[in-house]
């Protein structure tokens, strides 16, 4: 159990510390594509349904990082959704906004403690047993949309009906721009 913790946390530091080095252009569809495949097997075991709505969005940026995002967020909402008996279900919707992509996840999970909300991307912090969760993913998220990605993430509770019930959830925005600019580019 030691030993997993562990090589789960050096896995967290070396994609950010070891981040993809050229931007490249990618469709955001294809790119929720790829995520999803790598979970599914897993998430259809549990018995949880992604329903998607992806405009297919071109950007401009780090395929790779944002994947590495998208498990860690989906991962979470997994595992929050398996403390649920019934309907389990993640959502994700990508619209453009004006010049930028917006990202949202939801799961009907239940929420996040109103207790805790404002600790989740805090580097360490984790709501799970010691060797399930090393409190680095969500803060590593954190780090690379804002850092590499220049853009921003969030998280609240809503409300939200599906199939004529009433649901309660967890949901993530990120907002990326869909040319993402380094600090290097902008000053040339």
């Amino acid at each position: 159990n030691t030993s997993a913790y562990l090589s789960d946390t050096i896995d967290d530091f070396r994609y950010f510390f070891k981040p993809q080095k050229d931007k490249e252009i990618f469709y955001l569809k294809n790119c929720c594509k790829r995520t999803i495949d790598l979970i599914k097997p897993n998430f259809i075991e549990n018995n949880i349904t992604i329903i998607e709505n992806i405009e297919d969005l071109k950007i401009n940026g780090y395929e790779s990082e944002l994947i590495q995002v998208l498990i860690n967020i989906l991962n979470n909402a997994k595992d929050a959704l398996l403390l649920t008996k019934y309907d389990r279900f993640i959502f994700i919707d990508v619209i453009k906004d004006n010049k930028k992509a917006l990202i949202k996840i939801k799961d009907n999970a239940g929420g996040v403690d109103s207790s805790i909300i404002d600790k989740i991307f805090e580097p360490y912090f984790t709501t799970k047993h010691q060797f399930n969760g090393t409190g680095i993913g969500l803060y590593m998220s954190k780090l690379i949309v804002e850092k590499h990605l220049i853009g921003e993430i969030s998280v609240k509770n809503i409300d939200f009906i599906f199939n004529s019930k009433t649901y309660r959830g967890a949901l993530f925005e990120l907002v990326l721009p869909l040319n993402i600019t380094n600090k290097k580019e902008t000053q040339s």
